[in-house]
């Protein structure tokens, strides 16, 4: 946990002394594919509200890549490549949708070059700030979102993918109707 807290620290040095405010991350995801050759595939999916954010997305998104100590060993600037809308999937019929949500992906990529290391690697992305339309967040403007992944050590695993969700959330929910919804993820690798 303290490897952790570390590396939140450090990457958060980082992207502070930018001075970066982003008001509009609403979720997201970070994955890897290997590729051979200490080569992996790395993909940053960013959820964001085109309504109420005020800052474009990132251009490039840096990802930090960390020891398993915390240590801050390089960053790679995945290049933006655009957006997306999400079509709005309700999942009752109990009402209308209102026009006031909007929410776009965008899908960073980028191809890095890992050697083997004791402990592996740990990837992670970091944004401040959320937008202030948020309700159930105490000052929502000071809080930011970081995406995290563990490249296990090679004698671990040998050229392993990480597992990524089968299914993005619905965007409206109709309040005191139940909600069902498949969270799972899956690995390529199936394990």
């Amino acid at each position: 946990m303290k490897t952790i807290c570390r590396m939140v620290i450090v990457f958060a040095l980082l992207i502070c002394s930018v001075n970066l405010r982003a008001t509009h991350i609403v979720g997201g995801e970070i994955y890897y594919d290997c590729l051979g050759n200490n080569n992996y595939r790395i993909t940053l999916k960013l959820y964001r509200d085109c309504i109420n954010g005020v800052a474009a997305y990132d251009n490039p998104a840096y990802i930090g890549i960390f020891n398993v100590n915390g240590v801050l060993l390089d960053s790679v600037g995945l290049p933006f490549p655009g957006s997306n809308f999400v079509p709005p999937t309700i999942n009752s019929p109990c009402y209308t949708p209102p026009q006031s949500v909007c929410v776009e992906e965008a899908i960073y990529q980028g191809v890095v070059n890992l050697p083997p290391i004791a402990g592996g690697y740990v990837l992670s992305y970091q944004r401040c700030c959320r937008n202030n339309t948020i309700l159930n967040l105490i000052n929502p403007g000071s809080v930011g979102s970081t995406y995290t992944i563990g490249i296990p050590p090679t004698s671990l695993a040998i050229c392993n993918n990480s597992a990524r969700y089968n299914n993005f959330p619905p965007i409206y929910l109709c309040e005191g109707a139940p909600l069902i919804f498949d969270h799972s993820a899956t690995d390529p690798d199936g394990d």
